[in-house]
């Protein structure tokens, strides 16, 4: 691996439908990768056991390459630095909590879910910030014996140090500080052995070598902790770029109540991959002209994470529409009969096993609809 070459990572949790907002991240890392010549790296984050899916995960690839967004490395396509799956990587994860346990850089936690419940309202009730109070910071021998015998199963807190102030330089937000009293041990490794995301991201970020973190602005609050974590650890801190929210037209968070939020629903709806990818890049970034289709090697060619927004962005279905709609227009008759297939089956208009003749009507039938809509669901 050469020192200066550009690595950045796409690290989706298979917990549900892969969001829209998901591909969004996912195609400003690739075209960061592409138009700087480095890597795209795919690693799948399963630690949450419960709601993680083979099906979830399945979904993320399919939808990623249906997009036309190839990875160098990571999960299917192998690499270097695996495995890729966090599920797959405990043992290297204990290995960094011996060392911090170690040196003194983190402790057993032996409270309770009630206890910390308890410590959260009171500090509520006091007007200050909800944190841990570091308890179990300095807990005598015979206090540890008691705890075990009363089969008590710890966590692992990261002890953060006092008075710290913690420099977040942000591609996209600039300088941002952050102070270390606001933010409280925080657990590292549950009572269950698996560790926590904001612990398991950094080692995995470090060891596949990531240059650059370009993730969703809900995780620039996890930033400070995980850059106590790269120093305490002896890891170089990549460079951060936090993209903004995506909003609905009345600019509150991207939910089901503003239509589909699934990159699979825009795909059975019949949007074509092109458009929403030249949609979602203009979702927080803007060109350096008044252009608006894109091809994806153009927007290879012109992307920059200087030109990202740092305001949210408005997700406008008329704008995707209108893109789509460009895109449709330009297939070929063929092309644009086949995008219409499945819609026009489920329409009960055609069985798909037409041939000569009605097949001929058929395919000049669909083709007067195509000046006039803007996916292929409306075709029937």
């Amino acid at each position: 691996m050469c020192n200066d070459e550009v690595r950045v990572r796409f690290a989706p949790s298979p917990t549900g439908p892969f969001h829209i907002g998901g591909a969004r991240s996912a195609l400003f890392n690739y075209l960061l990768a592409r138009k700087t010549g480095g890597k795209l790296i795919l690693r799948i984050e399963d630690t949450d056991r419960e709601r993680s899916t083979p099906e979830s995960e399945e979904n993320i690839k399919a939808a990623l390459k249906w997009l036309g967004m190839d990875w160098d490395e990571g999960v299917d396509v192998g690499g270097p630095n695996g495995p890729y799956h966090q599920m797959e990587r405990l043992d290297i994860y204990k290995k960094y909590t011996d060392k911090l346990l170690a040196e003194g850089k983190a402790y057993y936690c032996y409270c309770t879910d009630e206890e910390l419940e308890e410590e959260r309202q009171s500090l509520i009730k006091e007007g200050k910030m909800p944190r841990y109070m570091g308890k179990c910071r300095h807990l005598t021998e015979e206090q540890i014996a008691q705890f075990k015998a009363e089969g008590r199963k710890p966590t692992v807190r990261f002890r953060v140090p006092a008075d710290q102030q913690i420099l977040v330089r942000d591609m996209v937000r600039g300088d941002v500080v952050f102070d270390s009293n606001n933010i409280g041990d925080f657990v590292i490794v549950k009572s269950d052995g698996i560790p926590t995301y904001n612990y398991a991201v950094v080692i995995d970020d470090a060891l596949m070598h990531i240059t650059h973190v370009i993730r969703a602005e809900e995780h620039l609050s996890n930033t400070p902790r995980q850059c106590l974590v790269y120093d305490a650890l002896g890891f170089k801190q990549p460079t951060f770029g936090h993209i903004s929210l995506i909003l609905g037209k009345d600019h509150t968070k991207m939910s089901k109540r503003h239509g589909a939020t699934s990159v699979d629903q825009y795909r059975q709806l019949g949007y074509l991959p092109e458009a929403i990818n030249n949609f979602l890049a203009l979702l927080g970034w803007a060109p350096n002209s008044e252009q608006e289709i894109f091809s994806m090697d153009e927007l290879i060619h012109e992307f920059s994470m200087d030109r990202v927004a740092k305001n949210p962005a408005v997700f406008d279905i008329d704008k995707l529409n209108w893109i789509n709609q460009h895109y449709m227009r330009q297939l070929d008759a063929e092309a644009f009969f086949e995008a219409a297939k499945p819609h026009m089956i489920a329409a009960g208009y055609m069985t798909g096993k037409e041939e000569g003749e009605k097949l001929a009507w058929l395919k000049r039938v669909v083709a007067t609809a195509q000046e006039h809509i803007s996916y292929a669901a409306q075709i029937p």
